[in-house]
């Protein structure tokens, strides 16, 4: 093979609990990661050259001396002694340093193109543990499915289908540092709760029909006991404060949504991406025309791709 294309799609954070520090510097984290229809367009052909073509609105915000596809590169040609010789465009539709997962799904996408273009047969297992070397959230891109993410980005649990949820995406066109928020989350007073407590407590009786332990069928049945709505309420992502503490306006999205009549409204992953779902579409509409300045898209939230 000397082409491959792919659609490189944005994640969301349904919710994101962060449980403790680990020995090696990361967070634990359990965290339902979606797709949204929102995606980056990948093409990676064998050229004479090594060149890299950045296109699309968010082009300015991606470095290209510096980015995830040199650094896999240089890794895949000094591991498996490949050509660095390929013209690789990237059309940038996802907000950069957003919450939204788009150098991680790029990133993704660009191992399973090198995969296939150079025959080098590494099962998905295999990239998953490649992509820790590069970033936590690379590995949940080899799913096609909706799934609670959990320990630093490694443990993978497939989720149930849901129907798609519409929703209304905003983003202040301004980057967020996840390794900042997450400093900054560090040093703000806070209480821990693991995500099976709060199960636990959301969903004190057993599920008839469920296996009664901690793994994906018992969140499983629990999520569906309680909606996908009472989820997204009640479960919350934990790096808002910290984000919000680093870009105050977090607070004013997401104070907007709320009362522009959007149920939920929440922040995506380290931030400054959020979201708001409405019951009604014609307030979601209504919603969207206050943000004039910002990153502004009607999206669906997809549980598989």
């Amino acid at each position: 093979m000397h082409f491959f294309s792919a659609r490189c799609p944005a994640k969301i954070n349904l919710f994101l609990k962060l449980t403790g520090r680990r020995d090696d510097g990361y967070h634990e984290l359990e965290s339902l990661f979606a797709f949204l229809d929102l995606a980056d367009e990948l093409t990676v052909k064998k050229n004479d050259e090594f060149k890299l073509e950045i296109t699309g609105e968010f082009a300015p915000f991606l470095d290209p001396k510096k980015n995830l596809f040199t650094e896999i590169l240089d890794f895949f040609a000094t591991e498996f002694g490949i050509t660095k010789n390929l013209h690789i465009k990237i059309k940038k539709n996802i907000p950069v340093g957003a919450g939204l997962g788009g150098g991680s799904s790029d990133a993704a996408f660009f191992m399973q193109g090198l995969n296939k273009i150079f025959s080098l047969n590494l099962s998905k297992e295999k990239l998953q543990e490649i992509s820790l070397r590069f970033g936590s959230d690379i590995a949940f891109f080899f799913e096609d499915r909706a799934s609670l993410v959990k320990g630093r980005g490694e443990v993978i649990e497939n989720f149930s289908d849901f129907e798609p949820i519409t929703a209304l995406l905003v983003n202040p066109r301004i980057s967020l540092s996840t390794k900042e928020v997450f400093e900054k989350f560090d040093g703000m007073p806070r209480g821990v709760m693991p995500l099976d407590v709060m199960l636990s407590s959301a969903c004190p009786e057993p599920v008839e029909g469920s296996k009664h332990d901690s793994g994906t069928k018992r969140h499983e049945s629990c999520f569906d006991k309680l909606s996908m709505t009472s989820m997204l309420e009640n479960f919350p992502n934990d790096l808002t404060r910290s984000a919000i503490a680093m870009l105050p306006i977090i607070s004013g999205i997401l104070a907007e949504l709320k009362n522009s009549g959007a149920e939920i409204a929440k922040m995506s992953g380290s931030g400054a991406s959020c979201f708001g779902i409405f019951s009604d579409e014609k307030k979601l509409n209504e919603a969207a025309k206050k943000f004039p300045e910002f990153f502004v898209k009607k999206v669906k939230i997809l549980s598989h791709v």
